[in-house]
């Protein structure tokens, strides 16, 4: 099967990062958005998208942004306040991303998430569809929790693990995590002065826990527990993280395009491919896809996608983004893969060309009915 390449710490450089910015990052300590702190970040993020990198932002600050915008006591963020200030505050928010990457010829979406989108087969695969789409366009992603309609249930809780996340879904080469601190601290800085930075984790333990500090804002969510929570998430995966002060000059330039070691790094752990065939290969197949004998070549010897036109039958009932067998006969699968298109519409497009999906479904999802990447061989 042909796979992405994956990048390390040693031998490659970072093609796709995913930039956490915390409300400490954009506010400067203060009470409200620093303009000119978003202007620097919009110009940095433009020149590494030029060097041919591709970039994800998560950005905190909505309710800095709503709390600025009707000027309210900061320490009014509780409850349905808390909701109305980042409704206020997140197109306040928006507005400054969408001005000054105007600045620089670039444009930027909207994505804003629950839990449950991101626990969701279906939603989890329109989510990734959507992303690439516009880095694919040159759009930069600007996503944060959707504090309006987040509840306990499906709230996630601070943007750090959104963006670990998201690193993940995205299958990312760094998560590089901006805060008020230049990273990992043997003790907290703020109170023992003599603290020292640890600058590389190899793994994250009881022990590393035990030297992570609280948050230092009222307006932020998180701390460095948190961002330890992300880190732990995103190493696992094989994806390198580093924590480090969103106020260093030129500080995502010097992490991504030039490769300084700054903050603290957490070097990936694990080859995320295999992560996902591990997950692929433990899970209960919801169906079968049965194939043609052209379709089986090309997936076994050429590493390619599953098409709509190498599909002969479809076995079972089931949604867009479940996990499948995939068989010559309909009996003995040889191989397992992640669907783009739920099994109904998939009965509709079995053995057309690509360029039919949209005519007979009034939409498509892409040429792949299995992306090569989601798709292993038994």
């Amino acid at each position: 099967m042909e796979t992405t390449t994956r990048n390390s710490p040693s031998n490659a450089r970072y093609q796709r990062v995913v930039v956490k910015l915390g409300t400490s990052v954009l506010t400067e300590g203060s009470h409200a958005l620093n303009q000119a702190r978003i202007q620097d970040l919009a110009r940095q993020i433009a020149l590494l998208q030029r060097a041919g990198h591709e970039v994800l932002v998560v950005s905190s600050g909505a309710k800095a942004a709503g709390l600025e915008r009707l000027g309210i006591d900061p320490a009014a963020s509780h409850g349905g306040t808390r909701q109305m200030l980042s409704a206020i505050g997140q197109s306040r928010i928006m507005w400054y991303w969408e001005r000054h990457f105007a600045e620089r010829d670039m444009r930027v979406g909207q994505i804003l998430l629950t839990r449950m989108e991101i626990e969701d087969p279906t939603s989890y695969l329109n989510i990734q569809d959507t992303m690439n789409a516009l880095i694919g366009h040159g759009i930069v992603p600007v996503i944060n929790e959707n504090d309006v309609i987040a509840t306990p249930r499906v709230r996630v809780g601070d943007n750090d693990s959104i963006s670990a996340m998201v690193a993940v879904m995205m299958h990312a080469d760094l998560l590089l995590l901006l805060t008020d601190q230049e990273g990992l601290y043997t003790r907290d800085p703020r109170l023992h002065p003599d603290a020292e930075l640890i600058k590389v984790v190899p793994r994250i333990d009881d022990a590393i826990y035990a030297q992570a500090s609280g948050s230092s804002t009222h307006l932020g969510t998180g701390g460095m527990k948190t961002k330890l929570d992300a880190a732990m998430v995103a190493q696992r995966a094989g994806i390198d993280v580093i924590v480090t002060a969103g106020r260093r000059t030129d500080v995502l330039l010097r992490v991504v395009r030039d490769r300084m070691p700054l903050g603290t790094l957490f070097p990936g752990t694990e080859n995320f491919l295999e992560n996902r065939k591990k997950r692929i290969l433990t899970g209960v197949a919801a169906g079968t896809v049965v194939v043609d004998a052209g379709a089986r070549n090309a997936l076994v010897n050429r590493g390619t996608s599953l098409l709509a036109a190498g599909i002969t039958r479809v076995q079972g009932h089931f949604d867009r983004g479940a996990m499948v067998s995939v068989s010559l006969d309909g009996r003995q699968g040889f191989a397992r893969g992640i669907v783009r298109y739920a099994g109904q519409e998939m009965e509709r497009i079995k053995g057309c060309q690509s360029s039919e999906i949209s005519q007979i479904l009034g939409y498509d999802y892409g040429d792949e009915i299995i992306h090569r990447n989601d798709l292993i061989l038994l």
